[in-house]
């Protein structure tokens, strides 16, 4: 069972304490969480049910999380579907132009580093928390060529149509 991280003083203001207004704060949001249950324990929230797949997760764990008062999400949601070995085979098609073999994409995937405050969520998209000064624009040139719209569609439903501040953890897809 995974648990994720929070800064507890940033995120949109909680609806209230109880497991209750957690997920009507979600029902806001659009997501799906029909046969979720919801549990708060002090500053930490537990979800556990089914969901779609992993982005749903991921989703749950995020608006969760962002609310003022939570430092901690333990997430025992369980994806309906989950990648197989021909999901991850997709990640031979990223390899670099004229390699005839996986060493050159080993090459580059060892010099890949992850920033702190970043963590894998159940979706295989990074965690990141927003830094002072950090803006989606800078996310976006760092993590996906640039591509503003694919990390604020990653993240819209648990943004509200508001940028993230200093604190909240958003989620950056796979590229």
């Amino acid at each position: 069972m995974p648990s994720y991280h929070f800064p507890t003083e940033a995120g949109l203001p909680a609806p209230g304490p109880a497991p209750e207004a957690i997920a009507s704060h979600l029902g806001r949001l659009g997501l799906p969480h029909q046969g979720i249950r919801i549990a708060r324990q002090g500053d930490s929230v537990i979800l556990e049910g089914q969901v779609a797949d992993g982005e749903a997760a991921e989703l749950l764990v995020l608006a969760a999380g962002n609310l003022q008062g939570i430092a901690r999400v333990d997430n025992r949601l369980v994806p309906a579907h989950t990648p197989g070995l021909l999901d991850g085979l997709g990640a031979f098609a990223h390899l670099p132009a004229g390699a005839a073999s996986t060493e050159a994409a080993e090459t580059a995937l060892h010099r890949a580093e992850i920033e702190a405050g970043t963590r894998f969520g159940p979706g295989r998209s990074l965690f990141h928390t927003m830094q002072p000064g950090e803006t989606l624009a800078t996310l976006a040139a760092r993590h996906l060529g640039g591509d503003e719209a694919r990390l604020m569609e990653a993240n819209a439903q648990i943004l509200g149509g508001s940028l993230p501040g200093p604190g909240m953890v958003i989620r950056i897809p796979p590229a």
